[in-house]
């Protein structure tokens, strides 16, 4: 073959790359022969190896009890002080938890030199096919701290590993984390399940209904590296079109308009030095029904654009919904491995948080105009933060929630003296509240604030959900409008609408020489807008069914069957994949429909006829 000869370790990671490399060169048709005879070869070393393990293949790191010794020492200083009225219970407990998961880190690190490099154990984490260091830390380090049923980080530290065996102690310590385990399992499944179901109903009816919508908007994809975790501009940019010519520094466009980026034009950008490409989005798509395939970019699956009639709105779904089994349920305590200053969701609860808009518990001070920080004080029990608004802010305010803004004492600013912010910037540590940045920081921010926020926990856990199945969930959340003036359309002040009814009512009223409505842009939860939806068959089929029916029949609404879940109800070939209007089976039917309908009066006799008409 013409593939370069590969003679170096293969773990999974570039296993996967090997894969992915040979797909986009050969093809998906020439892969299964190929990936054959890799298993075929794997499979035979793997039993000629013999590979195994026993306990005295793991061995208890010398440098294990230096550390122990040092975190013993600093836990006892900090009770001393605590002793002494220097602290709080609060920083007590998070001055103990920094200890020991700083202490447990410095184990860690020491794991893989304890290691034979020839060894079993080593093959098997290193090789990716089982285990993590973190599990072989609790065999051969420590096994930590542990967290108890209510999420709450217990203080006292299980500095034995399971090779040296528990003490008492140790052992009904460790108890209240496994219970955790377990039901939290549990638990978890069925939440996971059900934000993919209320994902599915929110997103079902997104269907790729044309080619190309000709937008000239799009989103701006920069190298941004503001939660550290990011992946590359160029996995970012792979399989989307362009919005804007992608120009290097120099000026030199190096891809036009309407290209669809390949994996190697991806790389080719980044390696030119591109900061920021603007790439057409499933949230800029002009298309009244579902999304235009340039909008969408790559299918995934095929690595090639996305098809017609292709149901991306249930794709994104089972895309974010399916991982959700794996993310954790926890809070991560003040101190530990998230944040200093209060509980911060984490995991699937926070997914959930952000898709169904609602308010943290503690959310971030927000910006309200752009301003310099002035100063950062104690008030008693509280900090303040003092803004100095620019004097050509457009904000002529001087409301005193304007320039001063209150948090409590154990919250983290994320700004300082002197510091330059914008509107809707965010000055304190913790979550954003959903409404009050799109009302402070615009459409955009908001946008790239909750795409980069669903996708942490996700990363956190070694997951990644493409950025673009976000991006068609977010369509939905953005996708209503506020009557402000209902002008000469029969839209009423306050009431939410699409869109598309928005764009009707308005040609309408145009029609007819009258005034169009006004309206504002809104920022949704996924449970609402599926509730909200035009189609009563669908809204009644998620939640509260009754009033939903009772709602249709009193407005006396029409079902206009444009999604996926009102044509399974009523038995139907939905409008996606084959059953797409355009989809070869849907035009069969809809050719043989004179037929069938012909082939049944035939059959009935003249009474039956006039019985059904009636």
């Amino acid at each position: 073959s013409d593939y370069s000869f590969i003679s170096k370790e293969m773990d999974r990671k570039k296993m996967g790359a090997l894969i992915d490399d040979l797909i986009e060169k050969y093809g998906l048709d020439n892969i299964p022969a190929m990936l054959d005879k890799i298993k075929a070869f794997g499979f035979k070393y793997a039993t000629v190896s013999g590979v195994t393990w026993g306990i005295d293949d793991v061995k208890v790191p010398e440098g294990k009890f230096p550390v122990i010794a040092r975190a013993k020492a600093a836990a006892a200083v900090v009770d001393q002080q605590f002793s002494d009225g220097l602290l709080s219970p609060e920083e007590r407990l998070r001055k103990h938890i920094e200890i020991w998961h700083g202490a447990k880190g410095e184990i860690e690190k020491l794991i893989p030199e304890s290691l034979d490099k020839n060894g079993s154990v080593y093959d098997l984490v290193y090789s990716g096919a089982r285990g993590s260091f973190s599990q072989i830390t609790q065999m051969i380090g420590m096994k930590g701290l542990i967290q108890n049923t209510a999420g709450e980080t217990i203080e006292f530290p299980i500095v034995s590993s399971m090779k040296e065996g528990l003490t008492p102690i140790e052992y009904f310590i460790t108890t209240h984390g496994s219970r955790k385990g377990l039901t939290d399992t549990a638990l978890n499944t069925a939440k996971a399940g059900y934000l993919t179901r209320k994902l599915f109903v929110v997103a079902q009816d997104l269907v790729i209904g044309e080619a190309d919508c000709a937008t000239k908007e799009g989103l701006y994809i920069s190298k941004s590296s503001e939660s550290g975790i990011e992946p590359p501009l160029a996995k970012n940019i792979k399989g989307r079109v362009l919005a804007d010519d992608a120009v290097d520094e120099k000026g030199t466009v190096l891809f036009e308009r309407n290209h669809l980026i390949s994996k190697h034009d991806a790389v080719a950008i980044e390696n030119a030095g591109v900061r920021a490409v603007k790439v057409r989005s499933p949230l800029t798509c002009k298309s009244l029904v579902g999304i235009c395939a340039h909008c969408y970019g790559y299918d995934l699956g095929k690595n090639q654009l996305v098809g017609l009639g292709e149901a991306v709105g249930t794709v994104a779904a089972q895309a974010i919904g399916e991982p959700g089994t794996q993310l954790t349920m926890r809070t991560f305590h003040a101190g530990g491995t998230a944040s200093v200053g209060g509980d911060i969701t984490q995991g699937l609860p926070r997914v959930e948080e952000l898709f169904e808009k609602r308010t943290p518990k503690n959310p971030a001070l927000i910006a309200h105009v752009d301003g310099t920080v002035a100063d950062i004080k104690s008030d008693g029990i509280e900090k303040v933060i003092y803004l100095l608004p620019e004097l050509e802010s457009k904000s002529k305010s001087k409301k005193k929630s304007d320039t001063e803004y209150r948090m409590a004492y154990n919250r983290t600013p994320l700004v300082k003296t002197g510091d330059k912010v914008k509107r809707g910037d965010l000055m304190t540590d913790g979550s954003a509240d959903v409404d009050e940045l799109f009302q402070y920081a615009g459409r955009d921010k908001t946008l790239d604030y909750i795409v980069r926020e669903v996708s942490k926990p996700y990363e956190l856990q070694g997951e990644s959900v493409s950025r673009k199945h976000i991006e068609v969930i977010l369509r939905q959340m953005f996708s209503r409008r506020k009557v402000i003036s209902p002008g000469g359309t029969t839209l009423s002040t306050s009431e939410v609408i699409d869109q598309f009814t928005l764009d009707i009512e308005n040609a309408e009223s145009k029609e007819k020489g009258l005034e169009p409505a006004k309206t504002e842009a809104v920022v949704m939860g996924i449970s609402e807008v599926s509730l909200s939806r035009k189609s009563f068959l669908s809204a009644a089929s998620f939640q509260h069914t009754t009033r939903v029916l009772v709602a249709a029949a009193v407005r006396g609404s029409r079902d206009l069957l444009k999604g996926l879940m009102e044509n399974v109800i009523i038995g139907r070939l939905i409008p996606a994949g084959t059953g797409f209007t355009d989809g070869p089976k849907a035009k069969m039917i809809e050719a043989a429909r004179p037929k069938i309908q012909d082939d049944i009066l035939d059959e009935l006799e003249p009474a039956d006829i006039i019985e059904r008409s009636i």
